[in-house]
């Protein structure tokens, strides 16, 4: 089951509001602004149908949308040192709108853009299927870049985000979704009141920029130690230098395994999420700084309101030997995936 209606205007192309649902009522809301997911509807343990991700108030605020609500993120996720970048000896100098650096894509990365749609059923699915085509120069990266995210709502209350892309010419890409998730439903608590586990020995430490400096740290005995569930909130304020430089959770996990890497649990509404990844790493922010956010229910967007799950490559990889690249040649085809299952504890 899907409906289409309009959302706004934006440099004279109509961007839409694209809901799919199934047989179990579970609702996805999307815009093919951004490819950006808008709002997510599950089941608590009394069968509530709620949203557990952050919405805009108002429909027109994903037009800015400075937090990246629920948007796809690219050309590259995470901050690009000084950005800058060699490929086959070129210096590709990109813009910068982190300060120094580049970050999530530039000025106008994918996040800001209208994409390309269709509707598809399959298997008794429903697929929303959003292109785009980022040409040469685009934020000064190289190559044309053409991109496919394909959303997959199942009837097992399972939310599929494939990730697809190819080029013309030897590029950068690492793409995400931006989601901020808080599985209480409407926004009831705070995620630090919720249960993480993330299945990862290490993290990487940060610089002052909040750049890799590329060293992998054994969480043993530290604050970003998730091996087992904990609550979210039982360390992110401690005195520990990596969280005091960042206010709060901001890093790049390594993940083991390639199936149920995170866990996130409120114990409250009896919802459970888990994400299965074929990326490496999971960047994990707990919206430690809000932009005043006017969110739906009345609420303004306060700290640790919610908490994204970056699956992607390791940010600024391309500059570290030990870290995945992100290096997309021409004939080899970009492919990820990221499953968002929900159920009843």
């Amino acid at each position: 089951m899907y409906s289409i209606k309009n959302a706004f205007n934006i440099e004279e192309r109509q961007v839409k509001r694209i809901s799919i649902k199934n047989k179990k009522n579970m609702e996805v809301t999307l815009l093919n602004y951004g490819a950006t997911i808008v709002a997510i509807w599950v089941p608590d343990k009394n069968g509530n149908m709620e949203n557990i991700v952050l919405t805009h108030e108002h429909i027109e605020d994903y037009i800015k949308n400075p937090s990246y609500f629920g948007a796809i993120v690219g050309r590259t996720s995470g901050r690009i040192a000084a950005g800058k970048f060699v490929l086959d000896k070129k210096v590709y100098d990109l813009n910068k709108n982190y300060g120094v650096n580049q970050g999530h894509g530039g000025f106008k990365g994918f996040s800001f853009q209208v994409w390309d749609y269709k509707i598809l059923e399959k298997e008794n699915n429903t697929i929303v299927e959003f292109t785009y085509l980022s040409k040469d120069g685009e934020e000064n990266y190289p190559g044309n870049l053409k991109v496919k995210v394909i959303y997959t709502l199942t009837e097992n209350n399972e939310l599929w985000i494939e990730y697809e892309a190819n080029t013309d010419k030897k590029t950068l890409c690492n793409l995400t979704n931006h989601s901020y998730f808080n599985v209480s439903g409407n926004y009831k608590r705070k995620v630090t009141e919720q249960y993480l586990k993330i299945k990862s020995n290490y993290f990487l430490e940060l610089n002052r920029n909040q750049i890799s400096t590329g060293k992998l740290i054994d969480v043993k005995n530290t604050p970003m130690d998730f091996k087992e569930c904990k609550l979210i909130g039982k360390d992110i304020e401690c005195n520990y230098e990596q969280l005091i430089m960042t206010n709060g959770y901001d890093h790049t996990w390594v993940l083991n395994g390639k199936k149920n890497q995170i866990e996130m649990i409120d114990l409250l509404s009896g919802r459970k999420m888990i994400i299965t990844t074929t990326y490496p790493s999971v960047v994990v922010y707990s919206y430690n700084f809000p932009n005043n956010e006017k969110l739906k229910y009345g609420n303004i967007g306060s700290k640790y309101d919610g908490i994204c799950f970056e699956t992607q490559y390791e940010p600024d990889g391309m500059n570290h030997e030990n870290l995945t690249s992100a290096i997309l040649d021409v004939g080899r085809k970009y492919y990820e995936k990221t499953e968002y299952k929900f159920s009843i504890i």
